[in-house]
C-alpha cells in the first residue's frame, strides 16, 4: 500500500522533524498571541533569495537560505523599530513588512523570469516549496537544527510557560522580558528558514498555527496542547510531503495545509467538547434544563423567596432535589449538585 523509497522516507524524516517542531513553537507563539509574526518573518525571506540569486548567480541551498535569513532579519528589526519608535502597533506593522517584503520579492521574481533563468535556479519552489527536491544532506540538516530547537525549547519551558501567561511576574524574578523575546523571535526565524525550501515561502506559517488550532478543540491543558500539537505537526508534514510525491503531484506546502485544514474541520465539528455539534446538543440541553429547573435556580439564589407555585416545589420534592423541615424549604445534597451541575452548563456556554 505504502511504497516509499529510501529518498522519500529520508525525506518524510526530515518534515515530521519539522512538523513536529513547528507545532511546538506554534503553540507558543499563538498562547503569546503573535501567530502573525511567523506568517510576516516567512513572507520577508522572499526578496533575500531573489537577491542572494541575482547576486551570486547560484541554486546552492546555502547561499539562497543566507540571503533569506538575512532579508527576514532585516523585517523583524524594522517590525520592531516602528513598533518601538511610532504610534503603529505590533500587528500593523507585521501586516505592513508581509506586504511590503513579499511585494517587493514577488518583482525581483519577475524580473529573473523575464530573463529565463527562474526554473534553473529552482526560485519558484521556494512560493509553495518542494520537498521531494531536497538532497539527503539539506533534509538532515534540517532534521538535526530542528530537534535540537525543540529540546532547547523543552528545556526552557518553564520559563516561557510563566512568560506567557505572567510576564510581570517573569520579569519581577529578574528574568529578562527582552532575552526572551529574542530567543523565541530568532528560533521562529530559524525555524521558517529550515522550512520554506520543503513548504514554501506563503505557507510555512501553516505549520507554526495550524497544528495548535486543531489541538485547541481537543485540550486546555498547556502540557498536553504543546504534546498534541507536536504530533499533529508532525504526522501532517510526513503524510503530506508522501501524498505531494506519490499521488496529488503536487508541491509539498499546497498538500501539507490541505491536510491540516482538513484535520481543523473535523476537529471543529466532532471534538468531544470544544467540537460545534457536541456544543449545539450541550446548548439544547442547557435550554430544556432552564426551562426545567429556573424555578429551582431562583430558589437556591433567593432562598427566602418562595414566589415559586405549589405544583413546581413539589415537582422539585418528589425528585428528591429539596426537603422541608420545619415548614422550610432546604436543598438535599442531591439538588446542590443539580444546581452545580447546571451553573457549570451555564459558565461552560457563557
Amino acid at each position: 500500500m505504502f511504497d516509499i523509497s529510501y529518498t522519500l522516507r529520508l525525506v518524510m524524516l526530515g518534515t515530521f522533524f519539522l512538523g513536529t517542531f513547528g507545532g511546538f513553537l506554534g503553540s507558543i507563539l499563538v498562547l503569546q498571541r503573535k501567530a502573525l509574526i511567523g506568517d510576516a518573518l516567512a513572507h520577508a525571506t522572499l526578496p533575500g533569495v531573489m537577491i542572494a540569486f541575482l547576486l551570486f548567480s547560484t541554486r546552492t541551498l546555502n547561499i539562497l537560505l543566507l540571503g533569506a535569513f538575512i532579508s527576514a532579519l532585516i523585517a523583524y528589526v524594522l517590525i520592531n523599530f516602528i513598533k518601538n519608535k511610532t504610534v503603529i502597533q505590533w500587528d500593523t506593522a507585521m501586516a505592513l513588512m508581509l506586504a511590503g517584503f513579499f511585494g517587493f520579492g514577488q518583482w525581483l521574481l519577475s524580473i529573473i523570469q523575464r530573463r529565463g533563468s527562474a526554473s534553473q535556479g529552482g526560485l519558484s519552489r521556494f512560493i509553495f516549496g518542494d520537498a521531494a527536491t531536497m538532497l539527503r544532506a539539506d533534509v538532515q540538516f534540517i532534521a538535526i537544527i530542528s530537534v535540537i530547537l525543540l529540546l532547547f525549547l523543552f528545556i526552557i519551558l518553564k520559563d516561557i510557560k510563566l512568560y506567557i501567561f505572567d510576564s510581570t511576574y517573569y520579569a519581577s524574578m529578574g528574568r529578562s522580558k527582552g532575552v526572551m523575546e529574542i530567543i523565541l523571535s530568532l528560533t521562529t526565524l530559524i525555524f521558517i528558514i529550515l522550512g520554506i525550501r520543503l513548504v514554501g515561502v506563503v505557507l510555512i506559517s501553516a505549520l507554526l498555527i495550524g497544528p495548535i488550532l486543531i489541538a485547541r478543540q481537543w485540550t486546555n491543558r498547556f502540557h498536553i496542547l504543546l504534546l498534541l500539537a507536536s504530533m499533529i505537526g508532525g504526522l501532517s508534514g510526513a503524510f503530506g510531503t508522501y501524498l505531494s510525491a506519490t499521488r496529488a503531484n503536487v508541491p509539498t506546502g499546497p498538500v501539507i495545509v490541505l491536510l491540516l485544514g482538513s484535520l481543523f474541520i473535523v476537529s471543529l465539528l466532532f471534538a468531544p467538547k470544544q467540537g460545534v455539534i457536541q456544543r449545539f446538543f450541550k446548548r439544547q440541553k442547557l435550554k430544556k434544563n432552564l426551562i426545567l429547573y429556573k424555578n429551582l435556580i431562583h430558589f437556591y439564589e433567593n432562598p427566602h423567596d418562595f414566589s415559586s407555585g405549589y405544583m413546581e416545589m413539589s415537582s422539585y420534592y418528589g425528585r428528591g432535589l429539596i426537603d422541608k423541615h420545619y415548614g422550610r424549604w432546604t436543598f438535599t445534597s442531591k439538588g446542590e449538585r443539580k444546581i452545580k451541575e447546571l451553573k457549570g452548563m451555564i459558565d461552560d456556554e457563557y
